[in-house]
């Protein structure tokens, strides 16, 4: 053991400065040097997270909606349109009883007026497209917030694996740079006849599967960053990645949570836009079987001073008036009758309708069935937000448990430490144990993110801050 002690320390003494003369003497390069890799923050990602392309979706589905609210609220007032008709008739010739000649003079005539027509009662077509398209902004507005969590969400996840993509491939070097070590070490125990033949090959294959692991970081690091540039929609270049500022690590309140969600997910609000159609289904039917098609007209005029008309329609809920006046050779003659006043009124109401109340009847179970859609919808949302809830407690715990094994690698390091200084142990179990605590603190690192990552998808649960 002395013999192996003293050479591993002769291999590392002579080894150092060829290492070290080596890592600092850079390769023969051209002319042209790589541009120096930026850094590249999580807040930065953040700040170009509008860009994202299901963030661009939502905001135009926003948009649309918005203009369709703003067309149903024009709905609502006066709509005025103008009408009018015109006719001629030919001269002709004709034979009276008396059996004289007669000539009837050609004529043209004609109306031209302005209708106007507002809906009036609260069951008007007009109303319930306004209804309708206040609930489709609702969904539009909460579908468009899910879809910027969404997307912060898998922005943050992309990141962090950049992040601990780039710790392993760091740590990945220091491993290929200690088994690179530990197999000269072994070759010159088996040239001294101090080690068993299979001492060299276990070395060489330790040394192959570092660099393999190496490999396969930077491969992941590379699949981390591309993942980013997707979720974001943009090209980021040469960057490097760094840990985020620690977190604050801490369990929101469970219940006001499960009430959040219960109302303010996009997929409740859906639920609760069909059972509010549906409900709006079964008024209109419910009001056609229960009024009558009822419709009062008021009217004044004749002659060419015009006539003006107003009518209102019970069932339809709408109210509308119209004036015209005669045109043509006509309206002369016309002129020479007074005005008057006119007054009607006409309806129908069904009976007895096998089909209408076979539609009342499926409207009614539409109804039905979307409060329990409803229900449905609000038990999973729940459901959902508990079990993420458990799963960021166990986040929580992980972190916990880590921190323990980093305290544990760092005990090891400093015992590590003072046998090299009392001779009883070799400058590669320090690098060892110098390794195995950036493993643990790569681990509490992981595990911090995690618990990130769980808290913020526990959040999106319930439908993200209020």
């Amino acid at each position: 053991m002395p013999l192996a002690l003293a050479l591993s320390a002769a291999l590392a003494a002579a080894s150092g400065p060829a290492l070290a003369q080596a890592q600092a003497t850079p390769p023969t390069q051209s002319s042209t040097q790589p541009a120096e890799p930026l850094p590249y923050t999580l807040e930065q990602a953040y700040a170009q997270l509008a860009g994202a392309p299901s963030v661009t979706r939502a905001a135009l589905s926003v948009q649309v909606a918005q203009q369709n609210l703003e067309a149903a609220r024009s709905a609502l007032g006066l709509t005025v349109s103008v009408n009018g008709n015109a006719s001629y008739v030919g001269s002709g010739a004709g034979t009276a009883s008396d059996g004289t000649a007669t000539t009837t003079a050609a004529s043209l005539g004609g109306n031209a007026g302005v209708s106007v027509s507002l809906g009036l009662l609260p069951w008007s077509n007009n109303q319930s497209g306004l209804r309708a398209s206040e609930r489709s902004l609702a969904l539009a507005r909460a579908t468009l917030q899910e879809a910027q969590r969404s997307a912060r969400l898998n922005v943050t996840q992309a990141y962090f694996d950049a992040v601990l993509a780039t710790q392993d491939v760091q740590m990945g070097a220091q491993t290929v740079a200690l088994r690179a070590r530990q197999l000269q070490v072994a070759q010159a125990q088996d040239a001294a006849g101090n080690a068993a033949p299979e001492a060299v090959l276990s070395a060489q294959a330790a040394l192959q599967a570092a660099q393999s692991a190496a490999a396969q970081a930077q491969g992941t690091l590379d699949t981390a960053q591309r993942t980013l540039e997707s979720a974001l929609g943009v090209s980021l270049g040469r960057v490097t990645f760094s840990p985020p500022a620690q977190a604050t690590l801490t369990l929101p309140d469970l219940g006001a949570l499960v009430a959040r969600a219960r109302t303010g997910r996009a997929d409740v609000i859906s639920a609760q836009n069909t059972l509010a159609a549906a409900q709006d289904t079964l008024d209109t039917a419910q009001r056609d079987a229960t009024l009558p098609d009822l419709t009062a007209s008021v009217g004044y005029g004749g002659g060419s001073a015009g006539t003006l008309s107003t009518s209102l329609n019970l069932k339809q809920g709408t109210l509308s008036s119209a004036y015209s006046v005669p045109v043509g050779s006509s309206s002369g003659s016309a002129g020479s009758s007074g005005g008057r006043l006119t007054a009607s009124l006409s309806g129908s109401y069904v009976v007895y309708s096998p089909a209408q109340r076979a539609s009342l009847s499926a409207d009614q179970a539409a109804v039905t069935q979307a409060a329990l859609s409803l229900t449905v919808a609000q038990q999973n949302v729940e459901l959902d937000v508990r079990s993420r809830f458990i799963a960021a407690q166990q986040a929580l715990t992980a972190v916990q448990t880590r921190q323990t094994q980093v305290q544990v690698a760092q005990q090891q390091l400093a015992t590590a430490q003072a046998r090299v200084q009392a001779g009883t142990a070799t400058p590669d179990d320090v690098q060892s144990a110098e390794l195995t605590l950036a493993q643990a603190q790569r681990d509490l690192l992981s595990a911090r993110l995690s618990a990130q990552t769980t808290l913020i998808q526990l959040d999106n649960a319930a439908g993200g801050p209020q």
